[in-house]
C-alpha cells in the first residue's frame, strides 16, 4: 500500500475530485433539460399544425358557399361641362397648314397670333379640338419661352 500523505497536499485532492463530480452531474442535468425542451417544442409544433389543418378545412367549407347574386344598379351620369362638350362638338373648326399636318404647338400658337387682343383656352379648345390639359401645357411652354403673354384671366396673346 501506498502511504497516504498528510498535510496540505492531502486536503486538496478531495475537493478537486468533488468538483469534477459536480461538473459531470451538471452536464448531465443540462443534457436532460435540453432534451425536455426539444420535446416540448415538437409537441407545440404538432398542436399548431393540427390547429392549422382544422382551420384550413373550415375555410374550405366556407369557400364552397356561393355568394349571393349582386343587383345591377344603373349609374347616374353627370352632364358634361362646357369644356368637355367642346371636345364632342362635330362642327368644330380645325386649322390646317398648307399640305402638311402641323403639330399641336404650331396650331395653337398660330391661333394665338391671329387674335391680337387675346384668345381664351375655351376658344382654343373649340377650334383645335385638343383637351384643356394639352392646350394649357402648350401655352405654359410658350409663356416660358416668351412667345406668348397673358392678357387676362385665361386670355393669351402673341408677343
Amino acid at each position: 500500500m501506498k502511504s497516504m500523505k498528510k498535510g496540505p497536499q492531502a486536503s486538496t485532492k478531495a475537493p478537486k475530485a468533488q468538483a469534477r463530480k459536480t461538473k459531470q452531474s451538471g452536464k448531465k442535468v443540462d443534457k436532460l433539460e435540453k432534451t425536455k425542451a426539444a420535446q416540448k417544442r415538437t409537441t407545440k409544433a404538432k398542436v399548431k399544425t393540427t390547429a392549422k389543418s382544422k382551420t384550413k378545412t373550415a375555410l374550405k367549407k366556407k369557400a364552397t358557399r356561393k355568394a349571393p347574386a349582386r343587383k345591377t344598379v344603373a349609374r347616374k351620369t353627370k352632364a358634361p361641362t362646357e369644356r368637355q362638350s367642346i371636345l364632342r362638338e362635330p362642327n368644330a373648326v380645325v386649322r390646317e397648314t398648307e399640305g402638311t399636318t402641323a403639330t399641336a404647338t404650331v396650331q395653337t400658337l398660330g391661333l394665338v397670333e391671329r387674335y391680337k387682343e387675346g384668345i381664351s383656352v375655351i376658344a382654343l379648345m373649340k377650334t383645335t379640338l385638343y383637351s384643356e390639359k394639352k392646350i394649357k401645357g402648350i401655352l405654359s411652354r410658350a409663356l416660358a419661352k416668351r412667345k406668348v403673354r397673358r392678357v387676362g384671366g385665361e386670355l393669351y396673346a402673341a408677343v
